[in-house]
């Protein structure tokens, strides 16, 4: 399969993983929050983003090592690529060791740091408890899909992850049925991922079978690769703690309850992304081949096709679920939760930003990043001591109004520095050849569905209803914009499907 239908292949994949996942998360809030009540499903959310954050001690080489190993595999050089591998093991082993040993630490001082009751704080220990056991496991196993994914098998991962995204869909109705704790909740939920580390060891074997699993540092391929990765930390950081810091700082500024309200609208937003998410690591792989190969006309097709792809998709997704917001909030945490109705809108015009990820895969696949680094550096910091200042006033509106200023900074410094200055890549023609006309288009259908259609129907009646009419307008007037290379695209698409 060429590195094409591989892209192809691997979008199909990871938008049915998506879905299960956005499913997922989508019943599970108002499920747990029933069960648990919201204050202890609070909880669930602090402890989730304690153990997000510890991600940073990645050090940026997830995507350091994904760009080595395909450029080595390209280059047919096994030697780098085993030594690379046996390294990741030994590194993420023992990164893995520091998370369990941070949490562990992390969790005595847990009651002040959060104002947690008595109660409440017994539970959070025990939650970071299994957090920590599972980290260790999750770290090492963390290089296995790196080098599954330099070989263009995303579609392979996806399908593999299916798996534990299921047995934790029945983890979920057992914990309701059963009347199981909050912790064995937890400890099935956490345990579930790991089921799939044998399927990819096999991979590995089938594909890379002169890797060995002993880990073990190998100093000169280190070095070789810590520039690259110091890089990808610098802006990485900053990044990852204004995404993943922001129910922390509610916790610590707002309410338990606050928080609850973030994953209230946390998984709404994941439902309206899923499916331009995918794109980044379905397109990773092949953009370092296009990077290291040269090839221009690779380059400048993800630059501006890939993109609109990505525009077309999301703005779908995002005008859809604003298009259906009341009806949707109603049905899934009730008319108490309506409140939240403007603060989800605004995320959501936010959350159009990501559809500069097709570009920020070709960014990744080269090996100067500095100027990025900085500009994410200010926009994180600015948003984050934005959102310390106004948690205590608007709540979770305080982390959405945040957002706004670190979108608006951060696609500023792409459209009219980076890109034209730093990449050759036309700024104008992704903005009104691959963006524009689907948020025109997206937005106005918003707009004219919502006013047309208000009957005295029922709430899921008005969902389906709002919902279908807005997708099948979309969908007409986007056949009528793609010109012969889109729709053979999206018939590929549907040919591997």
């Amino acid at each position: 399969m060429g590195s094409a239908k591989k892209i192809a292949s691997g979008v199909i994949w990871s938008i049915l993983l998506n879905v299960v996942n956005g499913v997922y998360g989508f019943i599970a809030v108002p499920i747990l929050i029933r069960y648990f009540g919201k204050a202890e499903y609070g909880l669930i959310g602090i402890a989730m983003s304690i153990n997000v954050y510890m991600r940073l001690m990645d050090l940026g080489f997830n995507s350091t090592n994904l760009r080595f190993f395909a450029t080595w595999l390209a280059k047919g050089d096994k030697e780098k690529v085993k030594k690379l591998f046996q390294t990741s093991l030994a590194f993420y082993g023992s990164v893995g060791l520091l998370n369990a040993a941070i949490l562990f630490v992390f969790s005595l001082f847990s009651q002040e740091l959060f104002h947690l009751t008595i109660v409440q704080d017994q539970t959070l220990k025990i939650l970071m408890y299994i957090l920590a056991v599972s980290a260790l496991i999750s770290w090492f196993s963390s290089c296995f899909d790196q080098l599954i994914s330099a070989t263009e098998n995303v579609a392979w991962i996806k399908k593999r992850t299916l798996l534990p995204k299921l047995l934790q869909i029945s983890v979920l109705f057992i914990t309701v049925f059963a009347k199981l704790s909050i912790g064995w909740y937890y400890f099935l939920t956490c345990f579930a991922a790991f089921v799939i580390v044998p399927l990819s060891v096999k991979k590995i074997r089938e594909e890379t079978p002169f890797v060995s699993f002993i880990p073990k540092f190998d100093w000169a391929t280190l070095k070789e690769m810590l520039p690259y990765a110091l890089n990808i930390f610098s802006f990485s950081f900053f990044q990852f703690s204004f995404y993943n810091l922001r129910p922390v700082l509610l916790g610590m500024q707002g309410t338990v309850e606050s928080v609850a309200d973030y994953n209230v609208l946390n998984g709404i937003i994941g439902a309206a992304t899923m499916f331009s998410s995918v794109f980044m690591g379905a397109l990773l792989p092949s953009s370092t081949k296009a990077v290291a190969q040269q090839n221009k006309e690779a380059y400048y097709r993800v630059a501006y096709d890939a993109t609109k792809y990505i525009s077309i998709v999301l703005c779908f997704c995002i005008f859809a679920i604003m298009t259906v917001n009341r009806e949707l909030l109603t049905i899934y945490v009730g008319e108490s939760f309506l409140y939240l109705i403007p603060w989800l809108n605004v995320w959501l015009v936010c959350m159009i930003g990501v559809h500069n990820q097709a570009i920020s895969s070709l960014i990744l696949a080269g090996s100067d990043i500095r100027a990025i680094s900085y500009s994410s550096i200010f926009a994180s910091s600015v948003g984050l001591i934005l959102a310390w200042f106004l948690i205590p006033k608007f709540l979770i509106g305080g982390v959405v109004i945040a957002f706004v200023v670190y979108q608006t900074i951060q696609l500023s410094f792409y459209y009219f520095y980076y890109w034209p200055k730093k990449m050759q890549i036309n700024s104008w023609r992704v903005f009104y050849y691959s963006f524009a006309p689907y948020f025109v288009l997206g937005f106005a259908l918003c707009l004219l569905v919502k006013r047309v259609i208000d009957m005295n129907l029922s709430n899921v009646a008005l969902l389906v209803f709002k919902g279908c009419a807005f997708a099948i307008f979309y969908a007409l007037i986007v056949l009528l914009l793609m010109n012969k290379n889109d729709k053979l695209f999206f018939k590929s698409l549907l040919e591997i499907s």
